[in-house]
């Protein structure tokens, strides 16, 4: 049974204008994986002032965070801890009302928090738990979210269920479980916004986890950025 553990991290930017103000992270730290998304934001946003709690409470304390913000980047790597005391319906209101959020989680069928709904909202319409270690690949290699990473495999930390296949409605995927794009087989996503990225590759236990964090960071502090005209054609045509 998965532990109550886990780590809420409130980061702060503030010394330049490029760094988003406020963050706001949840990730777990467990078997030595998931401290790649945090030594990714402090090599990508190098005045960052960050604030760890740990623990059971963590829930709590994020919720509060959450609630009283105001955040322009909220994240969330759920691949080990029980999650559902989160408030989804508070990230799902950040979404819905414009904020930045990177989601990803291992209990999005088996959630009973609003896990999947708020997927939905991202443009994720279906999910397929990934129980082994299998080939993961980039669709469009150009995407700031996957340029430069030469090696997508990642490791199994001892889990049951290690990583998901999206079926996406109005999510971009720009990675996924096959060679090329193919329906049902969807792993990084751009969700709906444009802006926020929505993942079933879980970065904390990849073999490149710092780098491909630090691409996901400034391209969710960017603002975004489209998929090169010739490459969306082909993926869209996928789907």
């Amino acid at each position: 049974m998965k532990l109550f553990f886990g780590v809420l991290f409130l980061v702060t930017a503030f010394a330049f204008a490029e760094d988003p103000a406020n963050v706001l992270i949840y990730c777990d730290i467990e078997e030595g994986y998931g401290e790649a998304v945090l030594t990714a934001a402090a090599n990508v946003w190098t005045s960052t002032n960050v604030c760890p709690t740990q623990g059971p409470e963590m829930n709590t304390q994020f919720n509060d965070a959450l609630a009283t913000g105001p955040w322009d980047i909220v994240i969330v790597e759920n691949w080990y801890n029980d999650i559902d005391g989160l408030d989804w319906a508070g990230l799902s209101s950040y979404y819905d009302n414009g904020g930045t959020l990177f989601l990803s989680t291992w209990e999005w069928t088996g959630g009973t928090s609003g896990q999947s709904a708020l997927a939905g909202e991202m443009g994720v319409s279906g999910f397929n738990s990934i129980t082994q270690v299998i080939p993961h690949y980039a669709w469009e290699a150009t995407h700031p979210i996957c340029a430069g990473i030469s090696d997508w495999g990642w490791t199994d930390p001892g889990l049951v269920t290690l990583n998901t296949k999206f079926t996406v409605s109005s999510a971009t995927p720009v990675s996924g479980w096959t060679t090329s794009a193919q329906a049902g087989e969807a792993g990084i996503c751009v969700a709906a916004d444009g802006k926020s990225v929505i993942s079933g590759f879980t970065p904390a236990y990849a073999a490149e986890s710092v780098a491909i964090w630090e691409n996901i960071l400034e391209f969710m502090a960017s603002g975004g950025a489209a998929l090169s005209r010739s490459t969306w054609g082909g993926i869209k045509a996928s789907f």
